[in-house]
């Protein structure tokens, strides 16, 4: 579970469905139980499946026709749905490799659908991700794209001036070799 029990429970109070979320908790409970499973585990798999089954609603800014922000509720679901092919994520890979894997598989991997719910399908993306903040990154380019963007252009100038640093000391190695042959048939 991502989210821990409290914080799971306040976020679905805050959103209107805790009673609902609480009573899905409760049947899966009792099925778990019905089946077999020990006490302690199927309280924690009813919890697991109880987050998995009402994800968070994210607000996201939209612009009406005349350019005014209108809030509308977006769910965002499968996100956390991790692969079972794809190894286990460091946290952190670089800023480049995660703004790199999530330009190259957004348009694989999210899925939107009518009344604003967002369903993010990992299971398609080309690779799996290079980190957890990846995942992040995709989240926030569904959430707050504008933000997203902002990210991806400073990324992208980081990775232009590493790739003109990297030519100029390899410009300068250059000129250094040059002058160390050039000494060596001096000394001829």
């Amino acid at each position: 579970m991502i989210e821990s029990k409290i914080v799971l429970t306040e976020r679905l109070r805050r959103e209107g469905r805790w009673g609902e979320a609480s009573k899905f908790k409760d049947e899966a409970l009792k099925e778990l139980r019905s089946k077999g499973m020990k006490r302690d585990e199927a309280s924690e798999a009813a919890w697991d499946a109880m987050a998995q089954a009402f994800p968070p609603i994210v607000t996201m800014a939209a612009t009406d026709e005349n350019g005014e922000e209108d809030a509308t509720d977006t769910r965002v679901q499968g996100l956390g749905d991790i692969p079972a092919s794809w190894p286990e994520l460091p946290g952190n890979a670089s800023l480049q490799a995660e703004i790199g894997w999530c330009q190259a598989n957004r348009l694989r991997v999210v899925e939107e659908r009518a009344g604003g719910v967002v369903v993010v399908h990992l299971d398609r993306a080309r690779t799996p991700s290079p980190s957890w903040a990846a995942l992040g990154w995709l989240e926030t380019s569904i959430r707050a794209y504008s933000k997203y963007i902002d990210v991806v252009a400073k990324a992208l100038k980081d990775e232009a001036n590493e790739q003109e640093m990297v030519k100029r000391e390899r410009m300068a190695i250059d000129e250094v070799r040059s002058l160390l042959a050039e000494m060596l048939k001096d000394g001829e």
